[in-house]
């Protein structure tokens, strides 16, 4: 039995995060919540920022079915969009605690509800939604004509990160003369400059900007009020010059976007910017948007020198004008630096040099560095305070149907932060996608104090006995794992919250229901698996604190469950797995974002018992499915998937992936 209240104790004494705060509320269920409890939690809560308490989509989903889980009236935050292949959108309600709200992408009749209801949202601070379009015109201009959105501190209806190739968002003006109480705001240039001539938008300190041309940007700098802001995150779409790249590419330079760029950077009065955000955004393999002329005229404003957050991402640059950004930092000041899909090799790694004593945060990811680079900052590079290092290739998303990007580290260039002295406050390490090998596992589990590891996509088959694992959060997605490495990995000892085994080749979870972790884990990702019914039911009766399982599958998957196949009944059984606040089945095509099965053929689920555990009748009772597969599995179907199932040759494309990006690099390098 799993002392509830110690457990309430120990998540708030912990770090803040969303799991855990679902976790928490779990446990505050399995105590009865009794009153003085809740006011107990409300009280530890009260430090915690309000977007790590928010609802999963599973929450809102049984809201909908007309349960309310345990500690409802702790959650602060909301995220209405459902994420996940052939789950519906949850109807919305207001809700009087909600602070945070995120309407999603596409979400102009959302917007509007929200807008015409907002004195049932008294508490709500933060609105946020993106990807509107010409026919949600009506819904913007009537949030910007309402009364009630003096009450919003932040609104975004912009990603910075979109790329404007398909629609046109509608124009957003608030009409002069009211003041509004927008300390962040996420908008189009245009937008902006409206607020900020009208006079009505005086605490702005933080911005999201799109400049779609180069008169924007001229009257975008020349407003004064800039001079104002601490946080500013821009994107320049002026333009657009070519097809995406199906071989590995630089990409497309913008030159309307440099020009932009050196015409806001040159005239803009950003004297109390602290922390900067350019985005591009990619292609298919490569990026677009401003080149060095662009990022020159950055470095040229004196802004970077100023900075103590700088992130630069999804941008043609290569090495030369990111190495003036890196000589241009205030190594004294600098606290958090992501250099994201840049196209940076080794020399931009060996431009850092002496002490970056504030750096705390360092983002590399989705580059080609190589083992010198990574060997280069680990060991001829101060770096003292550093918690959080990203040295990841690009996983590419589903291994069916994307492609990953290596950033060709290796074994080397890894196990160099197992020595660093760099890595004595090391916290959260990302390593995926970097062409490692099982023999660096036992060196990286050793390294600073992790609580957070991601070896994802890398060739780990063979996985090593170890003694103990690092921290909280451990992610071996789509490392070619088999039943023996589960074994090997469960043989050593651990503490963690969450485990990401999604992508990877098991048949039994018998090991993992033995292991001591099992008990105490928060999530378990077994996307993509295929268990026998044994083992889940080994595991559901170990898995007694599990919040949220995954045991979904690619329609591609060569040994997947059969679509006229039901799960074994320890899925619906409430005595297994017991704590479970959201759980994702069946088959679905991740290609074409379709859902085929259910985990239960349709009569099945007709005929569930009413005792079937909450978590899965609210799952099932929000499906969108598509036209749903029925019949048996046949030889032919077998023979055709096994040619499709991404397993199928694995470790020589990945092999061959590493060498090409070996090749780009030193192409790169010159």
């Amino acid at each position: 039995m799993i002392d509830a209240v110690g457990q309430i104790e120990r998540v708030l004494g912990g770090r803040p995060s969303q799991l855990a705060f679902r976790a928490l509320c779990a446990a505050l269920g399995r105590a009865g919540s009794p009153d003085e409890l809740v006011v107990r939690c409300a009280q530890g809560l009260a430090d915690w920022p309000d977007e790590t308490r928010e609802a999963p989509w599973s929450w809102l989903a049984a809201l909908d079915d007309g349960y309310a889980v345990p500690g409802w009236s702790l959650v602060r935050s909301l995220k209405l969009k459902s994420e996940r292949i052939g789950t519906a959108d949850v109807p919305m309600e207001p809700h009087a605690q909600i602070t945070r709200l995120d309407l999603g992408w596409l979400a102009g009749d959302q917007l509007a509800a929200v807008s015409e209801a907002l004195p049932s949202w008294p508490n709500l601070r933060s609105l946020a939604t993106q990807m509107l379009t010409e026919r949600d015109a009506d819904a913007v201009a009537g949030l910007a004509a309402n009364p009630g959105l003096t009450q919003l501190e932040s609104l975004d209806l912009i990603d910075v990160g979109e790329d404007l190739v398909h629609f046109e968002p509608p124009p957003f003006r608030p009409p002069a003369g009211r003041a509004l109480q927008l300390r962040h705001a996420g908008l189009r240039a245009s937008d902006l400059v409206h607020l900020l001539r009208s006079g009505i938008v005086p605490e702005l300190r933080s911005v999201a900007v799109r400049v779609e041309s180069i008169e924007e940007a001229r009257e975008l700098a020349a407003c004064s009020e800039l001079a104002r802001l601490e946080r500013l995150a821009i994107a320049f779409r002026c333009g657009r010059n070519g097809m995406h790249s199906w071989d590995l590419s630089i990409g497309n330079v913008i030159p309307e976007d440099d020009a932009a760029c050196a015409a806001f950077f040159g005239n803009a009065e950003l004297t109390d910017l602290r922390d900067l955000t350019i985005v591009g955004a990619s292609l298919v393999r490569g990026y677009h948007g401003l080149g060095a002329d662009g990022l020159d005229a950055v470095v040229a404003s004196g802004v970077v020198s100023r900075l103590t957050a700088l992130s630069v991402k999804f941008l043609p640059l290569c090495d030369a004008p990111v190495i003036r950004v890196v000589e241009a930092l205030d190594r004294e000041q600098i606290e958090s630096l992501s250099l994201h899909g840049v196209v940076i090799t080794d020399l931009t790694a060996e431009a850092f040099a002496g002490t970056y004593s504030a750096l705390r945060n360092l983002d590399l990811s989705h580059n080609f560095l190589s083992e010198s680079g990574a060997q280069h900052l680990a060991h001829d590079v101060d770096l003292p305070a550093l918690e959080r290092l990203d040295l990841s290739g690009d996983q590419g998303g589903s291994p069916y149907y994307g492609r990953s990007e290596i950033q060709p580290i290796g074994d080397a260039g890894a196990v160099a932060w197992a020595s660093s002295h760099n890595a004595i406050n090391l916290t959260e390490l990302r390593l995926a996608a970097t062409g490692l090998t099982p023999a660096s596992v036992p060196e990286l589990l050793n390294t600073g104090r992790l609580e957070t590891l991601d070896l994802s996509y890398n060739q780990l088959s063979g996985w090593p006995i170890v003694e103990r694992l690092p921290g909280r959060r451990l992610d071996l997605e789509a490392c070619n794992l088999n039943d023996d490495d589960l074994s090997a990995l469960t043989a050593a000892t651990a503490e963690l919250d969450s485990l990401n085994l999604a992508y990877n080749s098991f048949g039994s979870a018998k090991a993992l229901a033995a292991w001591s972790v099992v008990p105490g884990l928060w999530e378990l990702n077994l996307h993509d698996s295929h268990l026998d019914d044994d083992s889940l039911a080994e595991l559901g009766r170990a898995a007694v604190s599990l919040l949220e399982l995954d045991l979904e599958q690619d329609c591609w998957k060569l040994d997947r469950r059969p679509y006229d196949e039901s799960l074994p009944p320890v899925i619906a059984d409430p005595a297994y797995f017991p704590n479970l606040d959201a759980i994702f089945l069946g088959v679905v095509d991740e290609y074409h974002g379709a859902r085929y099965s259910a985990g239960y053929p349709q009569l099945v689920r007709e005929q569930l018992a009413p005792t079937t555990r909450q978590v899965l009748r609210s799952f099932l009772a929000h499906l969108e499915m598509d036209e749903e597969e029925t019949g048996p599995d046949t030889a032919e179907g077998r023979a055709y998937r096994a040619e499709h199932d991404f397993r199928h040759d694995l470790a020589t494309n990945r092999a061959e992936r590493e060498a090409e990006a070996r090749a780009f690099a030193r192409e790169l390098r010159g």
